[in-house]
């Protein structure tokens, strides 16, 4: 894959932790987990250039987009600060995710049905 091809959920979780000032507040090793974990409940939405993107992109669909990221971000933090590994308690009260936010097709959209038709 090109080095210019990049997931832009990346970006707005990475605004995100800045905007939240998580530098200041958590370990680099706990930054780097919540970013997994947040990222892990978005959808991937590979782009090449973000200008384009923000250029293509309905502004309600770009506030959609972050909500979805700070609904993320926030529940990534509320894992790393539970962290059950540094409880050292049982593991019976293990937190489950349930996705909540995500994508909802737009109505010219299909989803994927599994089968490549190649003619």
């Amino acid at each position: 894959m090109e080095s210019n091809i990049h997931n832009y959920m990346e970006i707005l979780v990475g605004k995100r932790f800045i905007e939240l000032d998580f530098h200041q507040l958590y370990t680099l090793d706990q930054i780097t987990d919540m970013k997994c974990i947040a990222l892990n409940q978005l959808p991937t939405l590979y782009i090449r250039y973000s200008l384009d993107m923000l250029a293509a992109t309905p502004q309600k669909k770009l506030v959609r987009y972050n909500e979805m990221v700070a609904a993320a971000v926030e529940n990534a933090e509320k894992m790393v600060a539970n962290d059950r590994r540094e409880r050292n308690t049982d593991f019976e009260n293990i937190v489950r995710y349930v996705p909540k936010d995500r994508f909802e097709l737009e109505d010219e959209e299909e989803p994927f049905s599994g089968e490549l038709k190649l003619d």
